[in-house]
């Protein structure tokens, strides 16, 4: 049976359509990103329901999410995979993928959430003062974790679609590929952006950022597949950490490029948001 390449990534053999990656070692780690997720997503709505997280501070709310980050780290290399056990831990796929989603996650938060500020109206409004740039420190660890979810299932989806043709449509291709990323964009202000959390987490224009905002914010996924979606696709072919890194910044990059052409082009989602001078994390 002959084998699938696409853009230059081996994804399976024609007639073999699967979700999961043939490399077992990845596979598990998008099983295991996908099974945390319901951990991660209940504790939030608990948390957030309950009204249990508006009597905390700064040590409150970084021992949460230091909850739900952890285990991300501190499973996988406690008990790796069959495929995963014995090699180095920088030659894992699960530790491999997790320094890149968090060297992601970091700079995404230490610049992009200016442009969120700026460009979407996005404003926080939690009782901490531990910050970087002006951005709370536990929202550092809770983007990794969003992250983990989020990226595993787009390779998993688009995984099907590919392997499921032999040329597949590049038009299809990418009109799967932005509605996919619209939809985690739109899901998560969704769920977030409620008005019971309004003095802690809000949009000035809710709607306006679920309907357009979530382009704005669903270029982050749309630009972020193709450079995970290859890292150790195929067992024979393992990418090295370097490449690891180096494809996370130029990932952050494009994103950056991304924010501030729109900010450029399109300026402000909503009437009376200032985006004007210069990058606003500056």
């Amino acid at each position: 049976m002959s084998t699938r390449t696409i853009a230059g990534v081996t994804v399976g053999s024609v007639g073999d359509a699967r979700w999961f990656a043939a490399n077992p070692a990845k596979a598990w780690g998008e099983r295991f990103y996908l099974l945390y997720a319901p951990v991660w997503m209940t504790a939030i709505a608990l948390v957030q329901h309950t009204d249990a997280y508006r009597a905390w501070r700064d040590i409150g709310h970084l021992l949460f999410s230091l909850v739900l980050f952890l285990p991300l780290w501190v499973i996988p290399v406690t008990f790796p995979s069959n495929a995963d056990r014995g090699r180095p831990l920088a030659a894992r796929y699960i530790f491999k993928i997790n320094v890149w989603i968090w060297i992601f996650a970091f700079i995404q938060s230490y610049f992009g959430s200016h442009y969120f500020y700026k460009v979407l109206g996005m404003r926080y409004g939690f009782p901490v003062t531990w910050d970087l740039n002006g951005v709370p420190f536990m929202l550092y660890l809770l983007a990794f974790v969003y992250f983990t979810t989020y990226q595993a299932l787009i390779n998993v989806v688009m995984r099907r679609w590919l392997s499921a043709w032999e040329r597949p449509n590049p038009v299809l291709t990418m009109c799967l590929l932005f509605a996919l990323s619209f939809a985690m964009a739109f899901g998560e202000t969704f769920s977030m952006a409620q008005d019971f959390m309004k003095d802690f987490f809000r949009y000035e224009d809710r709607s306006a950022m679920l309907h357009y905002g979530s382009i704005f914010y669903g270029g982050l996924f749309f630009i972020m597949f193709p450079f995970v979606f290859r890292i150790d696709e195929r067992e024979d072919e393992p990418t090295p950490m370097r490449v690891v890194v180096l494809g996370a910044l130029a990932a952050n990059m494009l994103m950056l490029l991304w924010y501030d052409f729109w900010r450029l082009t399109l300026g402000p989602i909503m009437p009376g948001l200032s985006s004007g001078g210069g990058p606003p994390f500056l």
